[in-house]
């Protein structure tokens, strides 16, 4: 059954988890110091650690997915709506094993996406929605996905946003429609991927431009196998030749179609 995983120090997952609680009842389950909640079709746990370095989850409380409302931030101050999996292509600066990815819930993710997009429209909301790459941790086994509002204090407690994140996290618990893909190239935003989303990709790991350097043949293979379900398409952004030539090549060898 997917869990919510609502981290006490996360303001935003605090937030979330008040909006959720009219969707949830209380059992006579504990985790920790916090009783358990069961939804429909999902449980919600509360946990003390940060989301990022929450690489016990699996095995303290199994699952077969897990979504993590949570914070986002940026140095621009960028009004978002974000969803992204997790994992690091280079050093683990923000929680996770170095070089490591988790697996990605490529169907869920875009059921989160087509959420935010939907009530962004409908409410009339000024927040960009996106992808964003896999980044940071924690690093797992099993299939999780962050949905994130930022970028600041004050959308971090602007209830409609958080009432749209919620929303965005019930999607979650069940898989939408869509061709598994990876992505290559472009910004941390995954403009591109996010677009081709609204075509019927579902995309689950996403290497940008800027991580370009760390992709070999061993991080495109855990792209491919860490993606669920597994991916029958890739579509390339903006990415130097060199590495584009190399990932085309295992592409083919793994049998994944190639979209430029």
């Amino acid at each position: 059954m997917p869990t919510v995983v609502i981290s006490k120090r996360d303001v935003v997952a605090r937030n979330v988890a008040e909006l959720l609680l009219n969707k949830v009842k209380e059992t006579d389950k504990a985790f920790g110091n916090y009783p358990v909640y069961e939804g429909d079709g999902f449980d919600m746990i509360i946990i003390e650690s940060p989301h990022i370095h929450a690489e016990w989850i699996a095995e303290a409380y199994p699952s077969d997915l897990y979504i993590f409302p949570s914070v986002h931030t940026s140095e621009s101050g960028k009004r978002s709506l974000t969803v992204h999996p997790t994992g690091n292509f280079g050093d683990a600066l923000l929680g996770g094993r170095g070089r490591t990815l988790s697996v990605a819930p490529a169907l869920h993710m875009r059921s989160a996406l087509l959420t935010l997009m939907e009530e962004k429209e409908r409410r009339g909301l000024d927040y960009a929605v996106s992808y964003e790459v896999t980044h940071h941790g924690p690093t797992i086994s099993v299939p999780l996905l962050f949905v994130e509002v930022g970028s600041t204090e004050e959308e971090w407690n602007d209830e409609e946003a958080l009432e749209v994140v919620a929303r965005a996290v019930l999607s979650a618990v069940k898989p939408s429609e869509g061709t598994p893909a990876i992505g290559f190239g472009g910004g941390h935003y995954a403009p591109d991927f996010t677009r081709y989303a609204l075509k019927g990709y579902a995309f689950g790991h996403m290497a940008p431009k800027y991580a370009a350097d760390f992709l070999n043949r061993a991080m495109v293979l855990q792209m491919i196998e860490k993606t669920r379900p597994r991916p029958e398409v890739a579509l390339f952004s903006s990415l130097p030749a060199e590495k584009r030539k190399m990932v085309v090549d295992v592409l083919r060898e793994e049998d994944i179609e190639v979209i430029k």
